[in-house]
């Protein structure tokens, strides 16, 4: 039986992930971050958080282990560091269940993989780096209703929809809904460009 490891810092997401990938026949394990990857173990595959990759106590890339980077959006910093030589496949906190299992498959069979949702942005010259449009009130200037602002704001911090929907213990529904109004209100093309439109305003606003 193939073994992958998921090291992935949201609860939800990493309950979903690894339901998903158990239940296509891999044994699954949760890496805590106390060893290095592979020490105690044959491992096959890991899906890690792009924030760990970086650090020391990341996956051991000597071990060659192909690692799978789970970013959030387009503004995720993956795009603009640096990445491990063993990164060899890139999904989406927003992509569906078979879009994990898809990227785990590939790599197993010693393919790469790039999450469909992030083709167009990738093939077209990488990611866009955040606008520098002044927006320290963005939110409040935005129209945007109290509920709308929790969800534009959990956006911001690379929360899903599902787990956004978890956390604000609301309907999948409800919180795609109220992501398509703040896009609108914003004149925001994606939930990348919205991200990065906060992260604008906040910067602004701590330099005010």
């Amino acid at each position: 039986m193939r073994r992958v490891v998921v090291a992935i810092s949201s609860p939800s997401l990493r309950r979903r992930v690894s339901q998903a990938l158990a239940a296509s026949g891999w044994e699954v394990f949760l890496w805590d971050g106390t060893s290095p990857l592979g020490e105690s173990a044959r491992v096959d595959a890991a899906v890690v958080d792009s924030a760990v990759l970086p650090t020391a106590a990341a996956p051991d890339t000597k071990t060659g282990v192909p690692l799978i980077a789970l970013v959030s959006g387009l503004d995720d910093p993956f795009w603009q560091t640096r990445r491990p030589a063993r990164v060899v496949g890139v999904v989406d906190r927003d992509d569906p269940d078979h879009g994990f299992v898809s990227a785990v498959r590939e790599v197993l069979h010693g393919r790469g993989w790039l999450s469909p949702e992030l083709v167009p942005y990738v093939l077209g010259g990488g990611a866009p780096r955040a606008p520098r449009q002044r927006s320290a009130q963005v939110l409040g200037e935005g129209g945007l209703t109290g509920r709308e602002r929790d969800v534009a704001l959990l956006v911001a911090e690379g929360l899903s929809n599902l787990e956004i929907a978890e956390e604000l213990t609301v309907e999948l529904s409800t919180v795609k809904f109220h992501v398509s109004n703040v896009l609108r209100k914003l004149g925001c093309r994606d939930r990348s460009q919205l991200v990065a439109v906060i992260h604008a305003g906040r910067h602004m606003a701590g330099r005010a």
